[in-house]
């Protein structure tokens, strides 16, 4: 599973790591459906990037892409509340306040990796 996080310029390098650290575990737990697909921490790939001063919108962007897949159809809309209410949590439990905005693409994927 993939996962596109970017970032303003004022979202200061602590607050990065903390979901460097967090984000797999927040998005593994909250993308797993329990019975038809299993997704673990290290299952989760994360992807940073720097916005430019001249992007609009949260400080914090993050995008899932994950398989679409009947459970998560009906539940999109509540996984990314709760996602988003993880990563406020996190960020408050810093000291920091951020908007964020979180989306969850559920697409049909094929893949290959090497490792």
């Amino acid at each position: 599973m993939n996962v596109a996080i970017s970032y303003k310029p004022n979202v200061k390098t602590r607050v990065r790591d903390e979901l460097a650290n967090e984000l797999p575990r927040i998005i593994s737990e909250t993308m797993d459906t329990g019975y038809v697909v299993r997704v673990k921490p290290d299952q989760i790939a994360l992807a940073f990037t720097s916005s430019s001063p001249r992007d609009t919108g949260a400080d914090i962007k993050i995008i899932v892409f994950a398989q679409r897949n009947e459970p998560r159809i009906s539940t999109e809309d509540a996984r990314a509340k709760m996602i988003l209410d993880r990563v406020l949590a996190a960020s408050s439990e810093s000291g920091e306040k951020y908007s964020v905005d979180v989306r969850i693409y559920l697409m049909e994927i094929g893949a290959a990796e090497s490792h």
